[in-house]
């Protein structure tokens, strides 16, 4: 039990800073290419193009997010030590790009959770945030936990139901990878079920653990160093910020007249 406690935090908390990597950020936008398999959004975003063209603030809702927004530093503000993750980037490339309603993201971050147990809160979150785009990390806990993969599926298509009848459409997206942590736990066949969760329910998936296993493949990033990169954590996460936003634009743009 402890040394599944032991791991469970590591996926949950520091995987992303458990490796080096290539640390200035000019070289960043380099490396974050992933095949366009992984990348390619697959369905339309209708009501987060509806929301766009109208020209007023939309909010996109990132759900069990491991670490809050940060906020967009002002010109000439002290620059902020907490490490930024992938959902400021998010706000802040879509906010250049749409610039005349504004974008905004928010977080409702569950830790621990599962597909299943978040579904409780859901619709209040929902509710509140009113989103146009719904963000959905899920697969971890239920990964760790041994999760029946039926179940798991059943309930990602219950969540996204929720998030469509709330007037917001979905991205889901699957758990981290980590090779510290690969070896004890089998990603594979929760990855399956959310993908054709997703595809079931006409929504695009953004399979990041295959992103960041590509990634290791290739060298481009190094998630089993025993000597991390400071920046590590940041740069993966602006990488998946602007593999996501490729992915929203494309389903913002697959939009077709009398869609949904």
């Amino acid at each position: 039990m402890i040394v599944k406690r032991w791991i469970a935090g590591i996926i949950l908390g520091t995987a992303l800073a458990s490796g080096g990597g290539i640390a200035a950020h000019a070289e960043t936008a380099k490396v974050c290419a992933a095949p366009s398999a992984l990348t390619r959004a697959g369905f339309p975003l209708p009501r987060l193009a509806r929301s766009l063209e109208k020209k007023t603030p939309t909010t996109i809702l990132v759900v069990n997010s491991a670490t809050n927004v940060k906020k967009i530093a002002k010109p000439g503000a002290e620059k902020d030590a907490t490490p930024r993750s992938f959902p400021s980037y998010i706000e802040e490339t879509l906010r250049a790009r749409y610039p005349d309603g504004g974008v905004v993201v928010t977080t409702h971050n569950q830790p621990r959770a599962t597909a299943e147990s978040i579904l409780a809160d859901l619709p209040a979150a929902l509710a509140q945030t009113k989103p146009a785009l719904m963000i959905w990390q899920t697969g971890t806990y239920d990964t760790i936990l041994g999760a029946d993969t039926s179940a798991f599926s059943d309930a990602v298509n219950t969540g996204i139901g929720y998030a469509h009848q709330a007037g917001a459409d979905v991205i889901v997206v699957s758990p981290q990878y980590s090779p510290r942590t690969a070896f004890a736990f089998d990603v594979a066949p929760y990855n399956i079920a959310l993908r054709w969760a997703a595809r079931s329910s006409g929504v695009p998936f953004f399979d990041r653990y295959s992103v960041m296993r590509f990634w290791e493949n290739e060298g481009i990033f190094d998630f089993d160093s025993a000597r991390p990169s400071p920046s590590l954590f940041e740069d993966v996460h602006r990488c998946i910020g602007r593999l996501l936003v490729g992915m929203i634009v494309d389903g913002v743009e697959m939009r077709t007249l009398g869609s949904r």
